[in-house]
């Protein structure tokens, strides 16, 4: 966890900071204790691969490691969750309330999370609209598979967490022959790049984008969780070359 410390701060608090005191006379500190557990719930899960870089450096390059990735990793993305699925959409729906009756449409099924997300799906699967829409005041003309998506996607997430988990302690595994300045810059580099590949999936494979282009219905669970095969991958690459490594 100490080594993922610092750049929660660098990435979360660093960020906030910018934005306070805030220049919206709306942004009130209710607002910005919305953001700050959005954006850690969102970076937390990236951040796990500094843990499993620490982790195989401690415990040495053994099944401990794996067991004690394991627990750190859950735990880790289990408030990750609560604090990106239900805390965040909490906060954001009593700010909302705070504007008055004009965020009433915004705020028609409750907070953004799993149960909100879940009342509206329903919702609009009974009740289907003439047109599907992505904006904020009609909720009830969302479509269907991006709602699933937006249901999916902090779970995804989360598993990817855990995955990172390992992809560091192979990483540190993998590079612990290196120079001390190689194998910093090596294992940076690989967390780093990792991240960023993710992230682009992530983004790629959404329905938001398909949609507002073309009104194209892709599937939200599928474009949630593909993305999952990037870490796999590379948890398969990195344990064979450490295998090889080895002997």
């Amino acid at each position: 966890m100490g080594a993922m410390l610092p750049w929660l701060l660098l990435l979360v608090v660093g960020n906030l900071i910018l934005i306070w005191p805030p220049l919206e006379q709306d942004a009130t500190l209710l607002r910005w204790l919305w953001l700050f557990a959005e954006q850690t719930a969102f970076v937390l899960p990236f951040l796990l691969f500094a843990a499993g870089v620490a982790l195989a450096r401690k415990l040495g390059y053994s099944k401990r490691v794996r067991r004690a990735g394991a627990v750190i990793g859950i735990s880790v993305v289990a408030a990750s969750h609560l604090l990106g699925s239900w805390v965040a959409p909490s906060w954001n729906d009593r700010y909302l309330a705070g504007l008055g009756p004009e965020t009433e449409d915004m705020r028609r099924f409750g907070p953004r999370t799993p149960v909100g997300i879940t009342r509206n799906i329903r919702f609009v699967e009974t009740n289907p609209p003439e047109e599907y829409a992505l904006r904020a005041g009609t909720p009830h003309r969302f479509p269907p598979n991006v709602l699933r998506w937006e249901l999916h996607a902090p779970l995804a997430l989360a598993v990817f967490g855990v995955l990172n988990v390992f992809i560091g302690a192979l990483a540190a595994e993998l590079t612990v022959n290196l120079k001390r300045g190689s194998r910093r810059n090596a294992r940076m580099a690989i967390g780093v790049l990792g991240g960023i590949a993710f992230l682009t999936c992530h983004l790629l494979a959404g329905p938001v984008e398909p949609f507002l282009r073309d009104g194209t219905m892709r599937s939200g669970v599928t474009a949630a969780w593909l993305p999952l095969g990037l870490p796999v991958a590379e948890i398969l690459v990195f344990s064979y070359l450490v295998r090889g490594k080895r002997y």
